[in-house]
C-alpha cells in the first residue's frame, strides 16, 4: 500500500482522555467570564483585568464577553462567511466548493476529485488535506468528521461568535503553494476597519511545525513572534500585497478588530477566514511588550451585549 500523503489537523483539543473530559464537564459548569479568568491566568499567572484591559490578550477576552454583534455568528461559520465575502464584491477570491455536508456519511469521497480539503464550518483545527485519494484512510476521515460534527466548539474555549454555528463540513478546492510544497497563511490583524499589520504563518501540517513571521503592511519585518518561531521559508513580498491589503481593508469593515487570513496561490488570492479571537487571547507574544503594544492598536467599542 502507498504511504499516508493526506494530512489531518492535530485533534488534541477535540479528542480527550476520559480524565480531561471529567476536567471539562466540570469546568463546563462554570459561568464564561470564569472560567475565561481560569484559564488567563493558567497561561500568564495573574487574573485578567476585565475593568481596565491594557493588553491585546486581555481586550481579546473583553471583546467575546461584552461585544455580541450577530453579524459576527455569520462570519465566524466557514459557510456562511462566502455571502458576506460575495457581499463585499469580492466573489473572486472564493475557493471552489465542492460539497456542503451535515453528517459524515453524506460526503461522497468517490464524487470528489483526487485533491480536496474538507473543513468543519463551526471550530479550528477541523481540516483533512487530501493530496492523493487513492491513499485517503476512508475510515478515519469519516471518523474525524464526525468527531467534528459532533463538538461544540464554544464550549472548549467559550469564543461567543462560534456560539450556536450549526455544525457542518465543506469540501473545497486543494489549494497549495508549489515553491514550499505547502499552503502559505497570510494574516493580517485589523483595528478600526484597517489592516495594521500581518503575520505569514507555515508549517502548520509538517516539519518544522506551525511557525510565525511578522511583516508590516510595506513588508518590513517586524521583531514580534506570537507563540511560535518565525518561518525558515524564504517569504518574499507578495506582488499583489497591495491587493492583499486592500481586500483584508474591505473585509474588515464594521469591526473593532478581526483577523483577516488570505492565501496567494501563483499571484491568485483566496480567502481563508475571519477570526476575531485569535489564540482564545492566550498565546503570549515575544517579546512580551507587544501584548501591550498590539493593545493599543485596539481601540475599545462601547459594549454591546
Amino acid at each position: 500500500m502507498a504511504p499516508e500523503k493526506n494530512v489531518y489537523a492535530d485533534p488534541s483539543r477535540l479528542a480527550r482522555s476520559p480524565a480531561r473530559r471529567a476536567v471539562s464537564l466540570l469546568a463546563g459548569a462554570l459561568p464564561d467570564r470564569l472560567f475565561l479568568s481560569l484559564l488567563h491566568a493558567r497561561v500568564y499567572g495573574r487574573l485578567p483585568e476585565f475593568d481596565a484591559p491594557r493588553t491585546f490578550d486581555e481586550k481579546i477576552l473583553w471583546y467575546n464577553l461584552d461585544y455580541h454583534d450577530p453579524l459576527m455568528h455569520v462570519v465566524a461559520d466557514k459557510y456562511a462567511v462566502r455571502g458576506y465575502v460575495e457581499s463585499k464584491g469580492l466573489g473572486r477570491i472564493l475557493n471552489e466548493l465542492y460539497g456542503v455536508y451535515e453528517t459524515a456519511d453524506a460526503v461522497d469521497v468517490d464524487a470528489l476529485p483526487g485533491q480536496f480539503a474538507l473543513k468543519g464550518t463551526h471550530g479550528s483545527r477541523m481540516t483533512i488535506l487530501c493530496r492523493d485519494k487513492a491513499t485517503l484512510d476512508r475510515e478515519r476521515c469519516r471518523a474525524e468528521i464526525a468527531r467534528w460534527l459532533a463538538t461544540d466548539y464554544y464550549r472548549l474555549r467559550r469564543e461567543w461568535a462560534y456560539r450556536g454555528i450549526r455544525p457542518r463540513v465543506v469540501c473545497e478546492r486543494y489549494l497549495e503553494n508549489r515553491e514550499f510544497g505547502e499552503l502559505v497563511d497570510y494574516k493580517f490583524y485589523c483595528f478600526n476597519d484597517r489592516p495594521w499589520m500581518l503575520f505569514v504563518c507555515t508549517g502548520r501540517f509538517g516539519p518544522p511545525g506551525l511557525c510565525y513571521s511578522a511583516f508590516d503592511l510595506q513588508w518590513n519585518p517586524m521583531p514580534v513572534h506570537k507563540g511560535k518561531p518565525g518561518s525558515p521559508l524564504p517569504l518574499e513580498r507578495p506582488a499583489n500585497l497591495d491587493e492583499m491589503v486592500a481586500v483584508a481593508g474591505e473585509l474588515c469593515r464594521g469591526f473593532p478588530f478581526v483577523r483577516v487570513d488570505l492565501y496567494n496561490v501563483e499571484g491568485r488570492l483566496f480567502f481563508g477566514e475571519l477570526t476575531f479571537y485569535p489564540d482564545a487571547g492566550l498565546c503570549p507574544f515575544s517579546p512580551p511588550e507587544y501584548n501591550e503594544i498590539f493593545g493599543d492598536r485596539f481601540v475599545l467599542p462601547a459594549p454591546r451585549p
